[in-house]
């Protein structure tokens, strides 16, 4: 079985201007990233996104529109996706360049990703 980190950098090397990824537990904390910059703040952006993706959640709920699939914040140089995996009790995130990225693939792998990713996120045996 693949590590959780070879799992992120295969799904990076699928992304044209990737930029970083993490899966991060919903209480705000990083179990595995992966980023181009090895000085990109990873635990800052997941204890942020978490708060996001918790509202999120909430808002699609109190609008009864349905389960989240992703969460889109987009900004005058990148894309951030995140989306939830497994039972909920985590999150992907993924950063792209916006000069050199297409959100529809960067969607599309995220979502062919994501059961890969949850399945090498380490369970604890009950």
């Amino acid at each position: 079985m693949a590590t959780l980190t070879e799992v992120l950098k295969e799904m990076a090397s699928e992304i044209p201007g990737f930029v970083a990824s993490d899966v991060v537990g919903m209480d705000g904390v990083s179990i595995a990233g992966h980023a181009v910059d090895p000085k990109f703040d990873a635990e800052a952006a997941a204890a942020q996104f978490a708060m996001v993706m918790k509202l999120v959640q909430k808002s699609s709920g109190q609008l009864k529109v349905g389960a989240v699939e992703d969460n889109l914040v987009t900004t005058d140089k990148a894309y951030v996706i995140t989306r939830f995996l497994g039972d909920g009790s985590y999150y992907l995130g993924v950063a792209v360049n916006k000069e050199d990225s297409s959100l529809g693939n960067v969607r599309l792998v995220s979502r062919q990703f994501s059961d890969a990713v949850w399945n090498a996120i380490p369970k604890r045996r009950t």
